[in-house]
């Protein structure tokens, strides 16, 4: 089963510490939104190797960003090869 991150953004917002975002080796897949304080994870980039978590578990101590299987993580948003569902091309 492949597991990807996913920040609770009621946590994170609480902290704003941006670590994670420092922190992930794959490129441009933690991000921070300015306007909401919080950090969310672009889940096809998402290679699922849970740096993010430790270093927010350990370095930062706090408990905001878990593993889920991706399935789960889609949340009923269906994407293809030819973009999202209703979608002008």
């Amino acid at each position: 089963m492949y597991k990807i991150a996913q920040v609770d953004p009621v946590k994170c917002s609480a902290t704003s510490c941006r670590l994670c975002t420092l922190f992930c080796p794959e490129p441009n897949t933690l991000f921070y939104d300015e306007r909401r304080h919080t950090a969310f994870v672009a889940i096809d980039r998402c290679k699922g190797c849970a740096a993010c978590v430790r270093i927010c578990t350990d370095v930062a101590k706090r408990d905001c960003i878990k593993m889920i299987p991706v399935e789960a993580a889609l949340g009923g948003f269906e994407m293809s090869r030819y973009g999202l569902p209703g979608r002008a091309q």
